[in-house]
């Protein structure tokens, strides 16, 4: 009788001893802990966005910047992130801007006798006004192993009017001024109105960020139309005018 009741105590120590762990945490723990989490994972995306600023991807670190202090507001890394974001941000934006400009010219090397045919060419900001809804107007830079340098308006479904003449052209750079550009029709009825002035045109060009010409096409009245030549890269046009 004595050894089962010894028996029985020593369980009862045994138990008492299981349930003695140690007490759950408390709200303010949890919360700690939380905190603590979140903050690591906001360390974390803090130091992509660093090293992808410091490499020069700001596009990427603009988006991983603004959803650290968008998903992480209070934190430490947030707080740190804030900044230089807004730098990054402008950076990234200019960075697609001139990406965009230069997305708006289109090249050409065509090969011609005696050489190559270089071309640059960017179509209006916006549409012209004309009774084919299909017609455009280009501007093109062209390097001829023949003709040489050539700076000219390009009409795709429709034409010029040159009744009230063409001999100057207001072209107008960036906010600038108007100034009258002498121009040529050719004689062959092609669709184009070559600026004679070509040299001081794209020098100007390679300093503007817009370029805006006046014409008239036939049915249409008068157009304006405003290239937005910025983007320009001078290097796709190798060949210096003589």
């Amino acid at each position: 009788m004595q050894k089962s009741l010894a028996a029985l105590a020593c369980c009862a120590v045994l138990l008492a001893a299981c349930s003695s762990g140690p007490p759950p945490p408390t709200p303010a723990e949890l919360a700690a802990q939380a905190k603590a989490a979140q903050e690591a994972k906001a360390s974390k995306q803090l130091a992509l966005y660093e090293q992808m600023r410091n490499s020069g991807n700001t596009d990427l670190a603009a988006a991983l910047g603004s959803e650290l202090v968008s998903k992480y507001p209070d934190s430490a890394a947030a707080a740190q992130a804030r900044k230089t974001l807004d730098a990054v941000r402008a950076q990234a934006a200019q960075k697609a801007e001139t990406q965009r400009l230069a997305r708006l010219w289109v090249y050409t090397a065509t090969p011609e006798a005696g050489g190559t045919q270089y071309a640059a060419a960017i179509e209006s900001k916006q549409p012209i006004n004309a009774p084919d809804k299909r017609a455009r107007v280009r501007l093109v830079l062209r390097q001829h192993p023949k003709w040489g340098q050539s700076v000219y308006l390009l009409l795709d479904n429709a034409t010029f009017d040159c009744k009230k003449g063409c001999a100057t052209l207001p072209v107008r750079f960036d906010d600038g001024k108007p100034e009258h550009m002498k121009a040529t029709i050719p004689s062959g009825g092609e669709p184009a109105l070559f600026i004679d002035d070509d040299k001081p045109f794209i020098a100007r060009l390679q300093k503007a960020k817009t370029i805006a010409i006046d014409f008239t096409i036939s049915g249409g009245g008068e157009q304006p139309a405003t290239f937005e030549v910025g983007g320009y890269d001078p290097a796709k046009l190798p060949n210096k005018p003589k």
